[in-house]
């Protein structure tokens, strides 16, 4: 008689309940409602699928706007002068001028209020700014003013010295709007700072053009539209931890940059990878991924890096991705790396859950006027993933699931990466080529969704960047007022970036 240790039995058992966990709606499963309704999840729709999930995954829905944007200007009676500058006056005028097509909110800060001003041309507008009877009191609500923007989804622009006063005195050296800015930058938004210099009698100040950028920046955005206007007479400053921009370069809108043996007579030959149609760049659209449905399985692309490696070819997997880290206003990028996943069971399950919604069964009402489903329904998916109010299931709403991790099968090319930053900060390259230790065995689930996600890894705040120093200055007391400063400072040390994913490759083979 065989004897088999508890021991083993254990974790024999363990196994399989782990495999039946990893396997919600395995289409082993006789009883699986989407098996019943042929339901695949790489079907013909996976790429408009692909492009819903890493949208959840990247909560790239976070920021979709609502109401209108704004323009807060301060009517506080110190910035009197600074507005009635021919420079400044004209830079208000013009930004009203450029935004005056949309649904635009006007609001008068002064008198510890935020009010309404019902303006409907840019000559109104200068009549007010230019109306010294409009500017009564010091007592502009700076704070409560950045409070309503970051509360809001919309793009705003405040127009201010950021003289805040509490009470009866002014705040100096408190970072009283460092949660906010916080909160705001925290939901993947910006703030873009146009600095003017002035002087109210002897003292020497700054006026604040100061734009709130909800979301990603597209060309309706209100920074789109006012930089080129404010960045010709201010200093820019840019408040944000992803202040890199990335682009591609690639052959054609629809090679990607996957490796392609050029030296083939055809096109066709050339793609040695069987690099489908339905390839997308998620680049074009703002998003930052792209998905590669390639026809070959992992085998033969193992086989193909060992022939093209011994020509010195085909280490990298992919490449023309580049990266703009000039911009360091807030952050200097120091490092960058790369993480390898296998997200099929998180994508499946979403797939699911997304199909789910899609079939909401027919209710009708029973003998005793009780709600359910009619008899006449027949979809397995309505039936088993609803109940009698017609309400989704929860074991049928989507929830994340953690990705499996894959080492030694790619790694970034540090070599490309210090190069070409060494040669120009504007088009730094981020190649993802083979890791050298890559075994075809590493790739436990070959026909899974293989996910590929560039990280910036590691951050560094510019502390010590002279345009900080235009956020403090010396008031008619002699006192320096750093709360700007200090509020700009502890948000840049709050939010420094760190393992942070910046872009995603999606890879799903046999095609």
């Amino acid at each position: 008689m065989k004897i088999v240790r508890t021991s083993n039995v254990a974790v024999i058992i363990g196994l399989f309940s782990l495999l039946i966990t990893a396997c919600n709606g395995c289409e082993d499963d006789p009883n699986d409602p989407f098996k019943a309704s042929n339901f695949n999840s790489y079907d013909h729709e996976l790429g408009n699928r692909l492009v819903a999930y890493h949208k959840e995954v990247a909560a790239n829905n976070a920021n979709v706007k609502t109401g209108n944007p704004a323009l807060y200007i301060d009517f506080s009676s110190g910035i009197n002068k600074a507005f009635n500058e021919p420079v400044n006056k004209k830079l208000i005028v013009d930004c009203y001028n450029a935004i005056l097509a949309e649904n635009f909110e006007v609001y008068k800060l002064g008198s510890h209020q935020i009010t309404p001003l019902s303006i409907s041309n840019a000559t109104q507008l200068g009549e007010k700014i230019g109306d010294a009877k409009e500017y009564q009191d010091i007592w502009a609500p700076i704070q409560s003013a950045v409070e309503k923007i970051v509360g809001a989804n919309n793009d705003a622009i405040l127009i201010t010295d950021f003289e805040e006063w509490q009470g009866d005195r002014e705040v100096t050296n408190t970072a009283f709007l460092k949660t906010s800015f916080s909160k705001w930058i925290r939901k993947g938004n910006s703030i873009h700072f146009f600095i003017a210099d002035y002087k109210e009698g002897t003292v020497n100040k700054h006026l604040y053009f100061t734009i709130f950028n909800c979301g990603i920046p597209t060309a309706s955005s209100m920074i789109s539209k006012l930089e080129s206007i404010l960045g010709a007479s201010t200093t820019q400053f840019d408040l944000t931890n992803k202040s890199y921009k990335l682009h591609n370069e690639y052959p054609t809108s629809i090679s990607g940059g996957i490796f392609y043996d050029q030296s083939a007579k055809s096109d066709h030959a050339k793609n040695i990878l069987d690099l489908k149609s339905n390839y997308i760049n998620g680049l074009t659209n703002g998003n930052s991924f792209e998905f590669y449905p390639l026809g070959l399985d992992w085998e033969n692309i193992a086989k193909l890096h060992t022939t093209y490696q011994s020509q010195h070819e085909f280490n990298d997997f992919f490449r023309k991705l580049f990266i703009d880290v000039s911009n360091e206003d807030s952050y200097i990028f120091r490092d960058f790396d790369v993480k390898v996943s296998d997200v099929t069971a998180d994508f499946e399950n979403f797939a699911r859950a997304e199909e789910a919604k899609k079939h909401k069964p027919k209710l009708v009402k029973g003998t005793n006027s009780e709600t359910k489903i009619s008899d006449q329904e027949t979809d397995p998916i309505a039936l088993s993933c609803y109940d009698t109010q017609g309400n989704l299931k929860e074991a049928y709403k989507y929830k994340p699931q953690p990705s499996i991790p894959i080492n030694e099968v790619f790694i970034l090319n540090k070599a490309l990466l210090t190069n070409t930053k060494a040669s120009n900060t504007k088009a730094v390259e981020l190649g993802v080529s083979f890791d050298p230790k890559f075994d075809l065995k590493n790739l436990q689930n070959q026909d899974g969704l293989l996910k590929v996600d560039v990280l910036l890894n590691m951050a560094d705040p510019n502390l010590s960047s002279q345009k900080l120093l235009q956020f403090q200055w010396t008031n008619a007391k002699d006192i320096v007022n750093s709360a700007l400063y200090e509020s700009i400072k502890t948000t840049l040390l709050e939010l420094k970036p760190s393992n942070k994913v910046i872009y995603s490759y999606y890879i799903k083979t046999k095609q």
